[in-house]
């Protein structure tokens, strides 16, 4: 698992999550690995100063724990598009 820091990125659109526990983290990544989705993703703290893959279980825990309540999904290759599976760990 590779966390990036101080990455600099231009402004993006975000969608801000809520995943608490492992079994919404594993319920999650499912949603964005269901084999329709072919956009890549990216969860970030709220200063936009960390990123990690958000289809990896790793990063996605290590996300929910370091980042608390301020977990923002980013779309790597449509700014500001995000499937609708993902709605229901919307903030």
């Amino acid at each position: 698992m590779s966390v990036q820091t101080n990455v600099p990125v231009a402004p993006h659109i975000r969608a801000h999550l809520r995943i608490v526990t492992q079994s919404e983290a594993v319920e999650f990544i499912n949603a964005l690995c269901d084999g329709k989705i072919t956009d890549r993703f990216d969860l970030e703290n709220f200063e936009s100063s960390q990123r990690v893959n958000a289809r990896s279980i790793l990063g996605v825990l290590y996300a929910t724990a370091e980042f608390k309540d301020e977990i923002y999904l980013v779309n790597l290759d449509n700014d500001g598009s995000f499937p609708a599976a993902i709605d229901k760990f919307r903030a």
